[in-house]
């Protein structure tokens, strides 16, 4: 594959060009002032505005810009880039020329500095261009802020539980104030500046242990200076209150824009800078596919394949340059090729003006929040990849078998070199597994799948407790999940668990399989409409061209993602591969697959809001009903057993022996399932509220190595094991 190039992000960010005049506006106090996206003093207009300052301030300093035949000339854009830079500093507290639109200034708060350090090369693309006042803002601003960091604002670390998990936060706030002290060596305070940056960026990646560090940087020892952890001892986060690959990222692209500046400002950051960076990205690199895309196993509350994965652009070039991965630039090669195919679907310069149509409708300040990230991420690897010499042969390498669990989420994941499977507890939307080919992240979701999904009336919250055992080639999951009415509309009205979905989840050692059972049902009546067992989601959307191929034993047929309209279709059949690669089965009697397809969007950002989703998926259930009734106390809503297998084709689906299902006294749930590796395997599960016994002599248990098993199996416990 051809090496990676500036070149590679100008021809994508040039035709951005056209689609600018109309995301410009004028300051309704003073014309003189333009800005791009809606102007207010709120911290995401501001970074909007600032993110297009900087990739404008970027085309204009490219010098190959005209070979790219823009839609205007270098000089335009650059007059706009300065333009949107001195609305972002004349619109800040420090300054106050003019109002943002909102009638308020902008500034002094934990986050006002975001935008600054992500828009940091593009300012000094700008330089030669800068007047004396300009220059003369941008002090005002960075001592304005450094003073309220060093004033009002502490490292703060914690899980999110505490409500102190601020990694990413800790590490802008840091790395601001070296820029400033750098830049700014008569600051007043400059060496306390110093001294509490320090601070911030030991409070940005850390773990548990650090509280035992003997460490030393600048004479002080790690664990003198340890504010808590926010991440796990395995590099785990857990921010906005699930298990969050995408802020992982955030915190190493923060590292690497602050890198960056820098070294073009020939300067030197301390070594505390990068404390545990390595040891993240030796984590966190696992959690991308192939392809580049995010393989976030705990799912997202974002619009998909736009803010969290925008910046893993700068982290693939950081993790290259700087920590050493030579896989690195494939990762940023083939995220590119994603970008290009998402752009040429939206057809007018943009990225995401059509998938993301209906939410750019309902609120324009985040439909041009969304779209001034992306034009932002492609400038940070046209200049650098200019400005540098950076690894950029991109190399073809056998991806790494990987095993890794993590207590505090209740997640696992295995992968091979052909699949990956995981199931995390504290997912983004609830309770959530994956089993797809490492090859096809386009088959990927997060949002429930293959987990229960019950919806009502009302927005859900879900409340679990789960536990995780790894074994050679696989892991075992099991739990349980309450789902819980918030937003209630009566006055005095309380919020109650309603749902109790528990579940036992098992990835096989045959590499391919995740044997999943689950029952749920009501715990207090209430108002249900949707409700779906399996709810294996697979996106039909621009990444897979609108189109999967479906086999069932009665031949092969073709889902369209060009159709939009609600229906719950019954294959009638046990099993079923999608797009040669993707197989489910049915281990309940007489319970057939259905699919489900809705006319809208239905990937939403978070559940219970009424925001347009950011993708089309077909839906395959077990259960399906789309009836709205009130569900009484004690209802089941599905007692069931299946099986999801990746890099499976349809012919293998076909053979299958397949499985069985069985509920039996006591609560105890057994499914077998012959795996693609000839064996059979048993899951057993206790689902009722007593400890049962469990006696198989001539089975070994996978989790525990133990033959011939003979314990009692606590309630919300499983395992599993193989037939002798």
């Amino acid at each position: 594959m051809k090496a990676i190039a500036s070149s590679d992000y100008l021809r994508l960010m040039a035709p951005w060009l056209a689609a600018l005049p109309g995301c410009t506006r004028t300051s309704p106090f003073d014309p003189s002032y333009r800005f791009y996206g809606t102007g207010e003093s709120a911290h995401w207009p501001i970074q909007s505005n600032l993110n297009v300052a900087a990739a404008l301030a970027v085309l204009a300093d490219a010098p190959d810009l005209e070979a790219l035949r823009p839609a205007m000339t270098r000089e335009a854009i650059r007059t706009y880039a300065i333009d949107f830079l001195r609305y972002a500093l004349a619109t800040h507290k420090s300054n106050g020329r003019v109002a943002a639109t909102d009638g308020q200034h902008w500034g002094n708060h934990w986050i006002a500095v975001l935008g600054l350090e992500r828009a940091a090369h593009g300012i000094n693309a700008l330089e030669p261009w800068l007047t004396d006042d300009d220059r003369a803002m941008i002090r005002n601003v960075h001592l304005s802020e450094a003073k309220f960091i060093l004033d009002e604002y502490e490292p703060v670390a914690g899980m999110s539980h505490t409500g102190r998990n601020h990694p990413e936060s800790n590490i802008w706030s840091g790395a601001f104030l070296y820029r400033t002290a750098f830049d700014i060596p008569d600051a007043p305070d400059r060496d306390a500046m110093l001294e509490k940056a320090a601070r911030f960026m030991i409070a940005g990646i850390c773990v548990p242990s650090d509280a035992q560090s003997e460490v030393v940087y600048g004479g002080l020892k790690v664990k003198d200076l340890h504010a808590g952890a926010n991440f796990t001892e395995n590099y785990s986060l857990d921010h906005h209150g699930y298990m969050n690959v995408g802020y992982s990222v955030i915190c190493l692209s923060n590292l690497a824009m602050a890198w960056y500046n820098f070294r073009e400002r020939g300067q030197t950051p301390p070594p505390e800078f990068l404390h545990h960076a390595a040891d993240l990205w030796r984590i966190l690199r696992n959690f991308v596919f192939p392809d580049g895309r995010l393989l976030r196993i705990g799912g997202d509350t974002r619009s998909r394949y736009t803010y969290c994965q925008c910046y893993a652009v700068p982290m693939f070039i950081f993790a290259a340059d700087v920590l050493g991965d030579a896989d690195a630039p494939a990762f940023e090669k083939r995220w590119l090729a994603q970008v290009r195919a998402e752009m040429a679907y939206s057809r007018d310069g943009t990225c995401f003006s059509r998938r993301l149509a209906p939410l750019a409708r309902m609120s324009l300040f985040y439909g041009l929040r969304l779209e001034s990230d992306h034009i932002l991420s492609l400038s940070y690897g046209a200049y650098w990849r200019r400005k540098f010499k950076l690894p950029s042969v991109v190399r073809d390498a056998a991806p790494a078998p990987v095993a890794w669990q993590d207590d505090f989420h209740g997640a696992a994941c295995v992968r091979t070199g052909r699949t990956v499977r995981s199931w995390v507890r504290a997912g983004g939307q609830g309770t959530t597994g994956l089993c797809v080919p490492l090859d096809r992240s386009d088959m990927a979701e997060w949002q429930g799948n293959l987990s229960g999904f019950a919806e009502g009336n009302l927005s859900m919250a879900g409340a679990s407790r789960g536990t995780v055992a790894p074994f050679d080639g696989g892991f075992l999951y099991a739990g349980e999940s309450d789902l819980v009415e918030t937003g209630q509309i009566g006055e005095g009205e309380g919020q109650y668990p309603i749902v109790r979905f528990q579940t036992a989840a098992a990835a096989l050692p045959d590499g391919k399989t995740l044997l999943v059972l689950q029952r749920g049902s009501m715990i207090k009546d209430a108002s249900l409409n949707d409700v779906y067992s399996l709810n294996c989601l697979v996106p039909n959307d621009v990444f897979n061209r609108f189109r999967r191929t479906l086999w069932t034993p009665s031949g092969t047929s073709f889902l369209s993602g060009a159709r939009r309209k609600d229906a719950i279709d019954d294959t009638g059949a046990d099993r079923l591969n999608i797009d040669g690669c993707l197989s489910l089965f049915s281990l309940t009697p007489q319970a057939t697959l259905k699919i489900v397809r809705q006319r809208d969007q239905n990937i939403r950002i978070r559940r219970g809001f009424p925001i347009p989703g950011s993708l089309y998926a077909d839906r395959f259930c077990l259960t399906a009903s789309h009836e709205w009734r009130r569900r009484l106390a004690g209802e089941v809503l599905f007692d069931e057993a299946y099986a999801a297998a990746a890099d499976v084709d349809a012919s293998a689906t076909a053979a299958s022996p397949g499985g069985s299902f069985e509920t039996m006294s006591g609560g105890l749930r057994r499914a077998v399932f012959t795996g693609f590796d000839g064996r059979t395997y048993l899951l057993l599960a206790n689902f009722g509220s007593m400890p049962l016994a469990v006696d198989h002599a001539e089975a070994t248990d996978l989790a525990t190595g133990a033959s011939g098993v003979r314990t009692l199996l606590e309630p919300a416990a499983a395992c599993v094991l193989r037939k002798q």
